[in-house]
């Protein structure tokens, strides 16, 4: 997509050139027309004098001092009867004006007389030539000014506009709130308080998101919880099968609501969390941390890590944590028996990459769209699971900024890079 500073400063530029060459072409043409036109004026009376003298012999002669750019010849039945500074017969066969060969050649008839008379009109093409290089030469350098001009301008156009895309990168970010610019124009100052209104609005709409999740949370959590543990009790107390088994089937589903239950709160929590939960965080102990608490789970699982320490970026821990814990947890499952699964760590110009790797059945390709949608479930997913594991990382990692990607060679890799 091309930059809108440089649309508008070849935009203006081409109005510009274009505009004074055609300006400097219609000057041309009229200072030639009107030079050519007093030419022929000049022509015209010389010629009226000739043929007064040919008409009245006796009369005024004919002037012709100072007038060595003119010459012309006289005709009497295809015979020259008089000529002045003709070095060779003037070719002309018809009546009126013409150009021929840098002269400009008056014909016409009086009476038995055909006289020629003839302009040298060098001395005018030369000036309209060197009129025209003028021009060039002028319009070269005032182009050059006015590009000047123009960049200056679209300079103030467009950097309070570059500046409001800065900002709002900033405030995507949680490193800012509203937007401060100093304002070339009342439009641009128009339309920095609208987004810094824009951006309050938007703001208490997300604390009143997060107040509901939260209460949300608490809300069905401890009921849920409460149940839970009725059930737990009912299922030590009862001694009839039937019902054990549907209190079973009961605290089964219940499990599943509270997982559910908490994946969308997760979700819910990573979209509208705030700023200042941001904090400069050792990467590296967060994922030794992740992979320690899914080791307890998974016991039997090994685990080659490559985690360098000391490797920092603004994250929330507590959130990133579940990312990494369910991507590694998601490579416990689907690993080959007695694989180990790969964990590793590193930094990557602007970014620190966190790569997660098993031996294991690769995911089909029609379900590679879409394996971050909430509850889908890809054709070779286990049975116990609720589609919603990659959603929570996915969240996660776009309120990180944070790019998730999923590759196959050898080894099922999920790699997510995450701006320092």
């Amino acid at each position: 997509m091309r930059s809108l500073r440089k649309v508008i400063e070849r935009y203006y530029l081409s109005i510009f050139v274009i505009s004074m060459c055609t300006m400097a072409v219609t000057f041309l043409i009229t200072v030639e027309r009107l030079t050519m036109k007093q030419i022929d004026q000049e022509i015209l009376a010389f010629t009226s004098d000739l043929v007064h003298f040919l008409e009245n012999p006796s009369g005024e002669l004919v002037a012709v001092f100072g007038k060595k750019d003119y010459s012309f010849q006289v005709l009497e039945k295809d015979k020259t009867y008089a000529s002045f500074n003709v070095s060779e017969e003037i070719p002309v066969d018809h009546k009126g004006f013409a150009s021929i060969k840098y002269k400009r050649v008056y014909a016409t008839q009086a009476g038995t007389y055909k006289v020629i008379v003839a302009k040298d009109i060098k001395d005018h093409f030369v000036v309209v030539v060197i009129l025209a290089v003028v021009l060039a030469s002028a319009i070269v350098s005032l182009s050059f000014l006015v590009h000047r001009f123009g960049l200056n301008l679209t300079e103030r156009m467009i950097k309070p506009i570059e500046e409001i895309g800065k900002q709002m990168d900033d405030i995507s970010k949680g490193f800012a709130r509203q937007i401060q610019i100093q304002p070339t124009s009342q439009e641009a100052h128009v339309l920095q308080l609208q987004i810094n209104d824009a951006l309050r609005r938007l703001h208490n709409t997300m604390e009143e998101l997060r107040e509901f999740a939260s209460s949300l949370s608490h809300q069905l959590r401890n009921p849920l919880a409460s149940v839970k543990a009725q059930i737990e009790v009912m299922l030590k107390e009862v001694n009839n099968q039937e019902i054990k088994n549907e209190l079973v089937l009961m605290l089964k589903n219940i499990n599943t609501m509270v997982q559910i239950t908490s994946s969308l709160l997760l979700i819910a929590r990573a979209q509208h969390q705030r700023e200042d939960s941001f904090q400069e965080e050792d990467i590296s102990v967060v994922v030794l941390e992740s992979v320690e608490q899914v080791m307890q789970r998974f016991p039997k699982t090994d685990f080659i890590l490559d985690v360098p320490a000391q490797i920092k970026a603004r994250c929330v821990p507590g959130l990133l944590s579940h990312a990494f814990i369910n991507l590694i947890e998601n490579a416990c499952k689907y690993s080959e028996e007695n694989k180990p699964v790969k964990v590793s760590l590193s930094k990557d110009n602007d970014f620190v990459v966190f790569s997660v790797s098993n031996y294991g059945e690769p995911i089909c390709e029609e379900d590679k769209e879409r394996i971050f949608e909430r509850f889908y479930r890809s054709k070779n997913a286990k049975a116990d699971g609720l589609g919603l594991g990659l959603a929570v990382v996915k969240a996660i990692a776009d309120l990180h900024h944070a790019k998730i990607e999923y590759s196959y060679n050898t080894l099922n890799s999920f790699t997510m890079y995450l701006p320092i």
